[in-house]
């Protein structure tokens, strides 16, 4: 059942920062989409990960370059499926539905599935973040809990200390296991999912051709012995995952997440956007660099409140919004630093990893 939210008016703080976005955009002449600069980015990391896979494939015999193209092209995959994918799959890079297609197809290139992703994504998390049994994003393995439990598993006690090591097999575990179950239960989260053959068809294509270039090829062309390939291939993953980790995990779980549930009605006690604003946080957005490498994503408050708005214009969209938040008296939360908002994360592990009776019951 689809989850009901309060009903906005025109005097409330949803309306007000969108006309105030809205009228930035038209005083200045702009486009909500990419410029420029993102299409400079994109080229960017496809160049540098096209270089890197160059590396991998005419190592010829160097082991050493082998494992360091693959470790860095691990970092770039994440680069280039935020900057262009994550943006494609919302259809805020561009206006044309097409370049967003294609585009979101860069999820398949790191050997995910942009079509998965972006039911996961648009259907489940952006509407309900945080919100138990809705956000399919609250359930990433048994061997850990983002929630506070009446009853967690005695292991989750030390789930602080070995999660960070988990984290490192991220990407592994959604491309060989999480993307299989998922296409094939036909269900995402409370979403009934039928699959016509061209989804399935294209789905095991995509998975195929990413095995072949991203394994196989190496292990024919590089002329490196067979363990060093795929020692290099789990390394690429490993940085990948820790790379995807750092960049989507402070923004909604930190050590005062919250998750919040409807009523027996299925209701919400605040607006859509309140709740937004109560469950995300921005980011480690002191440090220009940080919104360069991953698409933006840090500015996430700004990004769930406008997400087919491009990451290009959010630190403007974050001055708007931080003074009509505080304008409503509607909490804005932020940690500027990248460092502290993952110390806050490692926080809410170590808190949710033992009972909390009070806390939820």
């Amino acid at each position: 059942m689809e989850i009901k939210y309060k009903k906005g008016t025109k005097d409330d703080f949803f309306f007000t920062v969108n006309k105030r976005v809205d009228d930035y955009f038209e005083a200045n002449n702009l486009s909500k989409k990419t410029n420029a600069f993102g299409i400079f980015k994109a080229f960017f990391f496809c160049t540098l990960y096209l270089a890197l896979y160059a590396g991998v494939i005419f190592a010829n015999g160097h082991s050493a370059l082998l494992l360091i193209s693959f470790v860095l092209m691990g970092f770039v995959q994440i680069c280039i499926v935020l900057n262009l994918g994550h943006e494609a799959v919302h259809s805020s890079f561009s206006n044309k539905s097409i370049v967003n297609r294609v585009l979101a197809y860069t999820f398949d290139l790191i050997g995910s599935s942009g079509y998965l992703w972006k039911m996961r994504h648009i259907y489940s998390h952006h509407p309900n973040p945080m919100v138990p049994e809705h956000d399919v994003d609250l359930k990433q393995t048994g061997m850990l809990t983002f929630m506070p439990l009446k009853e967690p598993k005695s292991f989750f006690v030390y789930q602080h200390i070995y999660v960070p090591f988990l984290y490192c097999f991220y990407t592994l575990n959604a491309i060989f296991k999480r993307d299989w179950e998922d296409f094939f239960s036909n269900m995402i989260g409370h979403k009934v999912v039928k699959h016509s053959k061209t989804r399935v068809f294209i789905f095991i294509l995509s998975k195929v051709v990413y095995y072949a270039y991203a394994l196989v090829l190496p292990l024919l062309l590089s002329q490196c012995s067979w363990y060093i390939v795929v020692l290099g291939f789990v390394f690429m993953h490993i940085a990948a995952s820790l790379s995807a980790a750092i960049a989507l995990f402070p923004a909604h779980l930190y050590e005062d997440s919250i998750f919040p549930e409807p009523n027996e009605n299925n209701e919400m006690t605040t607006g859509w956007a309140e709740h937004q604003m109560s469950v995300t946080m921005d980011f480690g957005t002191r440090k220009p660099i940080v919104a360069f490498v991953f698409g933006g994503i840090n500015y996430h408050v700004v990004h769930h409140l406008f997400p087919t708005v491009s990451h290009v214009h959010f630190p403007k969209i974050q001055k708007i919004l931080q003074s009509t938040a505080a304008e409503f008296k509607i909490e804005y939360k932020h940690k500027p630093s990248m460092r502290n908002s993952l110390y806050s994360h490692w926080l809410l592990l170590k808190r949710n990893g033992v009972a909390h009776m009070n806390e939820i019951f």
